[in-house]
């Protein structure tokens, strides 16, 4: 059988394969699981309480049985004085050496398995040196020979195993002390099949060569270390607490333990699957480099049975196949002929890696949080979007730049972006994040965020890469690849931290407007006109704004594709091209000229334009809704602000549309750079006419007196400048997906053979295209800076609504809970007890017995220095219990707050009456006292009936 060349073929060691990275996944992964995992097994064995992990939670009036979490978190929230105390003394966090101990243990068992399973490999009675069977010397011969011709600087150590029939050998060790075995049939194959025996041998100095070796056994000692170490001693654990579950707390922690035992399984899977698909390519790039150095691609001629029949079948065959660690024979061979299967942007990798970074991401905050706060989640962040970068990042570069390279259709990114974001969702329904007391969140729907997500920024990424390949001219692709790279980085860090901070928050039940949410929590009264919707929109872009990273990224994902302007066009081939093609009968590489900027730039001028005309037409409408003059409301001016954000999107929306109409290709990056020129654009001309606001009286809506005001216009604009970037780059997304859709439905899909447009149509000017992208990429630089930082007059925007009229404001009102069960109102109140309730009760009952005693005793004669300690003490005690929780039983809390109220009075008088020696006060003192007493017996007797009431 003889193998045909491709015309065309991509060296796949022209780019870096992203297989080392994807190790660095695995072994982070783990060992992130391993604090996360069993610093909660520390937690729960050092915090033994009746109440499990919902003691200062009940205490504080939540419910985990029935409530949800957002309920949860407003009733926590709402007293987070009283809930941080609970916490820290009955609930305290681990210290950090413990959490930290876990991963350390996790690294020492790996270390001891990874220098002892090499030892156990070759232990006596299993293997024997290759000197027991090479008698003549020939096989060592040819071992120096091979091993010189994969350019190792030494023979790697060679044992044999007489006892394997097989005609394969493997390597093991690491990569500076590696041992080969030879199987027996191999030994017996050396005299019938030479250049099978020359190819086997290749084939595994080949894994030694591209250091497969310390990674593929640092893997598996990490894995099996943390089986040993995290996942059987965690597993032990919870099923001992789930027999032992009490029946009151199985509705809260059922779900819990189940998406638990969910997390170690979906990680054992995880692990597998991402191990035998690296080492499955692991073995193509070992055969090539075997061939390269003279092995016969007959080796690899294997007799195998025609693809099995029927959909099941082939179905029970492609499952089978995720698991081997070696690819199919035939998959082999023709990998040999053309490494497509090496440059292929594949699902199960992408979707292992979104799981993979949103575990790493959610445990490292668990297990880091005593180091939280704003600067700690992005690194935490960080870290997660470069592993995602790392390996998504590259496999999308490589699968472009070898469709380039033979002419092949470019990927676009969006399936690849789909798995990735389905990955990323997916991990986030294995761990207690939005979803802790129930068995799904309760807006499950947000989840579409993260697959959203995952789209766009590959989508982004792979048109960059595509961009950059056509353009660059440099030695290696490695610098244009590393700018979108971090760029891509960037986005997914800014993903991450918006996730954590609001998407998970909307995805637990948080309502779109926070207004919604505090009025129906009862935490805050909120005026009429921020309850609005545009008043929602604008908080949540505001919100978004105010993270340091989403600007940024918004200014990246324009600023990088503008960048490939500056390049100077050539026709010729470049270096790296050439190099990756080294060894094919064609090594040139077709041209393609970047689109005219005049294009994108008129798309922006007429979607600026366009947000002036919707700019305008706002003004006249709110003009017939003009205040009189002083009497401006702050209803009104939040539906001002509501305009102005829609005639921004108006603007960017034209702009986006029309430059991904004219679009051929890299619609999304035109559609991005157009947007947010157009949003640029409006904010200037919008600046104009609200800056005369008041010279032209269909339009005047702030004032009435013609005059320059700057500043005022000023205020307002840059308040919403941040909002109208981020919205202009949603607006861009839509647009550019709509057309592409429609494009897709009504036109046939390009094929591989269709001729690019040439590059000497590059633009007549190439100096000017430079010289507008240079321009294009300070101006882009200059109105981010401009909406990142503050305004120096002051919290931006406030000024205008400080000189408005308020609006009546919705009445206080108690939070809209559901009904809380018997039991679990009982089980409520005897945590309150138990968790600081009953020691508040004691404390007061002590003093008073005491105080009573110290008045008994002196027969009407009072020693003010002995009284004034008790005056204090009730004091102390009226001020601890304000500040402890409310009582959960509503009843109950209505004596609690008169206990409160009239200790405070009795302990204030105590002492005026001990500074004054004023006897009647002391006896009014004794009053409140005695009152305070009453009512905290009806208290504690309104608690007593409720545990009956829940059988408690």
């Amino acid at each position: 059988m003889t193998t045909t060349l491709p015309r065309v073929r991509v060296d796949e060691r022209a780019m870096g394969a992203g297989t080392t990275l994807r190790f660095v996944l695995l072994v982070a992964l783990m060992l992130v699981s391993c604090g996360y995992v069993m610093g909660g097994v520390s937690r729960a064995v050092s915090h033994r309480s009746g109440f499990g992990y919902f003691g200062c939670l009940l205490a504080s009036g939540g419910d985990p049985f029935q409530g949800s979490l957002l309920d949860n978190l407003i009733t926590a929230v709402g007293q987070d004085k009283a809930y941080e105390g609970c916490t820290a003394r009955y609930e305290p966090s681990l210290p950090w050496w413990v959490t930290l101990a876990w991963p350390v243990l996790l690294l020492a068992v790996a270390g001891a398995l990874f220098w002892a399973l090499p030892v156990w490999k070759a232990r006596r009675g299993r293997v024997v040196p290759l000197a027991a069977v090479d008698n003549d010397g020939e096989i060592l011969r040819v071992l120096k020979e091979f091993a010189a011709v994969a350019g190792l600087a030494r023979v790697p150590r060679v044992v044999v195993d007489p006892a394997a029939a097989s005609t394969g050998a493997v390597v093991f060790g690491s990569n500076r002390r590696p041992t080969v075995c030879l199987h027996g049939g191999l030994l017996a194959r050396r005299h019938t099949d030479p250049d099978g025996f020359r190819a086997v041998l290749l084939h595994e100095l080949a894994h030694i060569r591209n250091g497969d070796v310390t990674l593929t056994y640092v893997t598996v000692a990490a894995w099996r270390a943390f089986v040993a170490v995290a996942l059987v001693p965690s597993v032990v654990f919870r099923i001992r607490g789930a027999v032992t579950l009490s029946p009151m707390y199985r509705p809260a922690e059922v779900p819990a333990l189940t998406r638990f035992f969910a997390l170690m399984l979906f990680m054992v899977v995880l692990v597998y699957l991402a191990r035998s698909d690296v080492l499955r390519n692991r073995e193509i790039y070992a055969d090539r480099a075997a061939v390269r150095w003279g092995a016969d691609p007959r080796g690899w001629v294997v007799p195998a049975g025609g693809p099995p029949r029927g959909v099941a079948r082939r179905a029970l065959a492609a499952f089978v196949e995720l698991w081997r660690t070696h690819p199919r024979w035939d998959l082999r061979r023709d990998s040999l002929a053309d490494p497509v299967a090496l440059f292929g942007v594949r699902a199960l990798p992408l979707f292992l890696t979104g799981s993979a970074a949103t575990l790493i991401y959610y445990q490292l905050a668990g297990t880091t949080q005593q180091w939280d706060g704003r600067w700690a989640d992005y690194v935490r962040a960080s870290a997660s979007a470069a592993l995602i970068t790392g390996v998504v990042g590259v496999a999308v570069w490589r699968g472009v730049v070898h469709a380039v390279l033979t002419s092949r259709r470019v990927p676009s990114g969006v399936r690849a972006g789909l798995w990735l974001g389905a990955g990323m969702a997916a991990g986030e329904l294995v761990v207690n994040d939005v979803a802790v007391f129930r068995w799904l969140p309760a807006r499950p729907e947000f989840l579409a965020l993260a697959v959203l997500a995952g789209v766009v920024i590959v989508w982004w990424t792979a048109q960059c890469a595509h961009l950059w390949v056509r353009v660059w001219r440099g030695r290696t692709i490695h610098p244009a690849m590393l700018l979108g790279l971090v760029t891509m980085c960037l986005a997914l860090s800014s993903w991450f931290v918006w996730w954590k901070g609001s998407g998970s928050s909307f995805a637990m039940g948080q309502p779109f407007n926070p207004a919604t949410l505090y009025e129906a929590s009862g935490l805050a009264s909120v005026p009429a006109p921020y309850r609005s919707t545009p008043a929602g929109i604008m908080v949540n872009l505001q919100r978004l704004a105010d993270r340091p990273l989403a600007l940024p990224a918004v200014a990246a994902l324009c600023v990088v594709p503008l960048l490939a302007w500056l390049v100077r066009p050539d026709t010729a081939t470049p270096a790296w091209a050439r190099d990756a093609l080294r060894g094919s009968e064609d090594a040139g590489m077709a041209r393609e000229a970047l689109p005219p900027l005049r294009r994108v730039l008129l798309a922006a001028v007429l979607g600026g334009a366009a947000g002036w005309a919707a700019f305008a037409g706002a003004a006249a409408h709110l003009h017939t809704r003009q205040p009189a003059a002083g009497q401006l409301t702050r209803l009104y001016v939040v539906n001002y602000f509501g305009w102005v954000l829609a005639a921004f999107s108006v603007g960017a929306a034209v702009a986006a549309l029309l430059a991904s109409v004219r679009a051929r290709r890299y619609r999304l990056l035109i559609a991005l750079v157009a947007a947010e020129s157009a949003a640029a654009v409006a904010f200037a001309g919008m600046f104009v006419l609200a800056s005369f606001d008041g010279c032209v009286q269909p339009l005047n809506v702030l004032v009435r007196s013609c005059d320059w005001r700057p500043a005022s216009s000023w205020e307002v604009l840059h308040y919403l400048l941040g909002p109208a970037l981020l919205l202009a780059a949603a607006t861009a997304v839509v647009a550019a997906a709509g057309v592409s859709a429609i494009r897709r439905v009504r036109r046939p899909a390009m094929t591989p053979g269709t001729a690019a447009r040439p590059a000497g149509r590059e633009g007549n000017r190439p100096a000017a295209q430079r010289l507008w992208a240079s321009v294009w990429c300070a101006a882009a630089v200059v109105v981010t800076v401009t909406a990142v930082l503050p305004d120096t007059h002051g919290a931006p925007g406030q000024g205008v609504i400080a000189r408005t009229r308020p609006t009546a404001s919705a009445p206080d009102r108690p939070p809209m809970t559901a009904p809380t069960s018997a039991r679990t109102r009982g089980v409520q109140v005897l945590a309150w007890h138990s968790y600081g309730g009953g020691e508040l009760i004691n404390r007061f009952l002590d003093s008073s017995k005491s105080f009573t005693e110290l008045l008994v005793k002196g027969n009407g004669r009072i020693d003010e220095s002995r009284v004034r300690p008790y005056c204090t003490a009730f004091g102390r005690i009226a001020r601890d219990a304000e500040e402890f929780f409310r009582v959960p039983d509503p009843q109950a809390q209505s004596h609690w707050q008169k206990f409160v109220t009239r200790l405070e009075s009795a302990g204030r008088t105590c002492e005026q009456a001990t500074r004054q020696s004023n006897g009647d006060l002391l006896m009014v003192s004794v009053k409140d006292l005695v009152q305070a007493t009453a009512a905290a017996d009806s208290a504690s007797a309104r608690m007593d009936t409720v545990r009956r009431e829940g059988d408690l």
